[in-house]
């Protein structure tokens, strides 16, 4: 079985984006290890105290998706400003590349990972620490020589059909005119995670400093949009190609407006 290192820039992002496909290759046997660029100190409530709790929460709901291991690199969260003059000092977005990327790369290196997954170049959404993690992830992946990475994204056109992605409201606010994660003909690969929907909704509600509704006011449509994961693939084929196997050439899920789609357990 391989060793997936999988790389998210605040807790939290590791539960919306990636929870499901977490929890698939844990369960077929597959080691993965969560690293976090920053502990979210300038979300919801920021303040003292802020820190650790989101890291309480990275824990609990790495555990139940079934990460074998946490890391966080402690570099300071940025913010939504794009301006550096209004980061805080040891802000991750401000850090070079080069000493981000070698740090990360000890890790994966630590690790004997076979696969590392960051975020697509746009950052899924344009947060500063979003962007900075794709720019550190691929740059690490170089580094070690890894023969297979991966960038998590989301499906652009296919959420245009069915309901608002939370990301999709974070990018707004943050930079409007950028456009949400990939267009379809990019993504290689779709991973089907409704079977452990239940458990990845459960893994976003551990965020409670941050998360007042884990279904982000999608209740009604949340298999549709979160029951799905999207990511581009660097390299040879890997583990998250496991999971995709069995629907090999899917780019869309097959989904229709109308159609039920029943949340896992």
């Amino acid at each position: 079985m391989s060793t997936v290192v999988v790389v998210h820039a605040h807790p939290d992002d590791e539960a919306i984006f990636t929870g499901g496909t977490i929890a698939l290759l844990a369960a077929a046997g597959h080691r993965v290890v969560v690293v976090y660029a920053t502990s979210g100190e300038l979300g919801v409530g920021a303040g003292p105290g802020l820190a650790e709790a989101r890291r309480d929460e990275a824990r609990a709901a790495c555990n139940l998706l079934g990460a074998e291991r946490v890391v966080f690199l402690d570099h300071h969260d940025s913010g939504t400003s794009h301006d550096p003059r209004e980061r805080p000092l040891g802000a991750f977005a401000g850090v070079s590349v080069d000493v981000a990327a070698d740090h990360l790369a000890a890790v994966v290196e630590g690790e004997r990972a076979d696969a590392l997954v960051t975020y697509d170049s746009g950052g899924v959404y344009p947060h500063p620490d979003h962007v900075h993690a794709h720019r550190v992830g691929s740059m690490a992946a170089g580094l070690v020589g890894l023969l297979t990475w991966y960038e998590v994204t989301v499906d652009r056109e296919y959420l245009h059909f069915v309901d608002t992605h939370v990301a999709a409201l974070a990018g707004e606010s943050i930079a409007p005119m950028l456009e949400l994660g990939s267009p379809t003909v990019e993504i290689t690969n779709t991973v089907d995670v409704r079977g452990v929907l239940g458990l990845k909704l459960a893994a976003i509600a551990e965020h409670r400093t941050q998360v007042v509704d884990p279904t982000f006011g999608a209740a009604d449509s949340f298999p549709e949009v979160y029951g799905y994961e999207w990511f581009i693939r660097h390299g040879r084929p890997g583990p998250i190609d496991a999971l995709t196997a069995g629907a090999a050439g899917l780019r869309r899920p097959a989904w229709r407006r109308g159609q039920t789609l029943p949340v896992g357990r």
